[in-house]
């Protein structure tokens, strides 16, 4: 099974704070303690987990990238970073489109 997290594109407006290396590779998500938990389920397992950035201006949604969970870090009440490491680019049409809201998805 494979994890992924739902973001907007780095150049779209951002809800919550979420820094970029480029276009397909998050550094850091702000994020809620559920994504939270299942990134640090990852990182205790050594599972890269995959990145879905949404659809934006003529840009179409878009599997961007497969990285692993370098650390979650509690910054609020209910509110989470999380940082990533070892990124490799994917660029892949993906299997699921997820509905606005949707946080994350497993297939």
């Amino acid at each position: 099974m494979s994890f992924h997290i739902v973001l907007l594109h780095p150049r779209s407006p951002q809800a919550r704070l979420n820094q970029w290396l480029d276009d397909s590779r998050p550094a850091l998500i702000t994020t809620t303690d559920e994504v939270a938990a299942k990134c640090r389920r990852s990182a205790e397992e050594h599972q890269p987990l995959r990145i879905h950035r949404t659809d934006w201006s003529s840009q179409g949604p878009i599997v961007c990238c497969e990285c692993e969970v370098a650390a979650v870090h509690e910054v609020g009440q209910h509110q989470y970073q999380v940082e990533f490491r070892n990124h490799r680019v994917l660029e892949l049409t993906p299997l699921v489109r997820p509905v606005r809201g949707q946080a994350f998805y497993e297939i």
